[in-house]
């Protein structure tokens, strides 16, 4: 009889994990479909409004998360953001993704689960970058009150300094163009599209030189490839500041300025004031320093690649070479601010809007 009765149980823990696994699956899928939205808001909050990332129902109204809480699209409350403990106990992460090196020397990133949502986990790569990990992680946090900020879903300041943000299934902007290759994508592939994503960078560096941590320039940006990584690209084709590392603060008033890093940069990519201006070998402490005008210098360049060969590309561009011109002015100074370029900007929207109805 001894023999029949483990025959008979062994088994049972077998169907009790095979139950789990097919039931969490479940669980999983249904969270996942409720925030990708493939229900409308009202069938699923009660005729409730279906609210933006961040954002929660309160009184029929959506209305923004309080600082140090999160919620995806779709959700009518916010949860704090994710400690320590949250992050070791329910974050999984799945693969890396990113490039390391060039583009993603300072952190390890992978992809990763929440309760059945898509992630993004990050720890800094090497304690030689600790401290830019440590601004980075300053940076998001500070800064998360912003549309134009990648969305904070946990951070532990432990000795490996791990965040968790939101994952953009479109990836950083510069893989646009293979992005819109792909068929399903196609429809994406505009004239308008591609011009708001270039409003969008100035939006965003419009932010950048008047937020709530003060004037912030881009510093890591020394090359169209390396400028346009550290952009993430939303769902509806939209753009978030994703790599916010290297973003020192510039305080004109007290006269601190800023140098981008401590060795010598070349090329035409960065802008004049940033090339070291003296005939006899580069020197770090007599290296000249300078303003948030490097941001504006780069924008041409950024916008041209944004803007791509789609069709009347060559016409929004003869719209903008009057500030484009302005913005390659060899004196800083003379350059306008992010806030002057986006009122142009969006003044040749509007007329990218009206001749679209007339095919230009």
């Amino acid at each position: 009889m001894a023999v029949n009765w483990k025959i008979y149980f062994i088994p049972l823990p077998l169907l009790l994990l095979t139950y789990y696994l097919l039931f969490s699956g479940r669980k999983a899928t249904k969270r996942n479909d409720h925030h990708k939205g493939r229900q409308s808001g009202a069938e699923r909050n009660n005729g409730k409004p279906e609210c933006p990332s961040n954002f929660q129902v309160v009184d029929e109204t959506c209305v923004r998360c309080p600082r140090g809480h999160f919620s995806f699209r779709g959700w009518i409350a916010c949860l704090q953001w994710l400690d320590c403990t949250s992050i070791a106990l329910d974050v999984r992460t799945r693969r890396r993704i990113g490039i390391p090196g060039h583009l993603n020397a300072v952190k390890e990133v992978y992809l990763a689960d929440w309760q059945g949502y898509d992630v993004v986990y990050s720890k800094c790569a090497s304690d030689l970058y600790y401290e830019d990990c440590l601004h980075g992680m300053y940076m998001v946090e500070g800064l998360q009150r912003s549309e134009f900020v990648v969305q904070l879903i946990g951070i532990c300041y432990n000795d490996s300094l791990e965040m968790v943000t939101g994952y953009y299934k479109h990836g950083s902007a510069d893989t646009l163009d293979e992005l819109l290759e792909r068929p399903e994508l196609g429809h994406f592939n505009t004239l308008e599209t591609r011009f708001q994503l270039g409003i969008d960078y100035v939006k965003i560096l419009q932010f950048l030189h008047n937020s709530p941590l003060g004037v912030r320039v881009m510093c890591d940006s020394n090359d169209i490839t390396k400028t346009l990584s550290q952009y993430l690209i939303t769902n509806d084709f939209h753009l978030v500041v994703n790599d916010l590392d290297a973003l020192p603060e510039v305080k004109a008033d007290e006269g601190e300025l800023i140098k981008c890093g401590h060795r010598e940069l070349y090329g035409d990519f960065v802008a004049p004031e940033q090339l070291w201006p003296y005939s006899r070998p580069f020197d770090d402490e007599e290296m000249p320093p300078y303003d948030e005008k490097i941001d504006i210098w780069r924008i041409p360049n950024v916008v041209d690649k944004l803007l791509g060969r789609v069709h009347n590309s060559n016409y929004v561009r003869r719209l903008l070479i009057g500030i484009h011109e302005s913005c390659k002015q060899e004196d800083p100074e003379e350059r306008p601010s992010a806030t002057e370029v986006l009122e142009v900007f969006l003044n040749v929207q509007k007329i990218i809007s009206a001749g679209t109805r007339q095919d230009l």
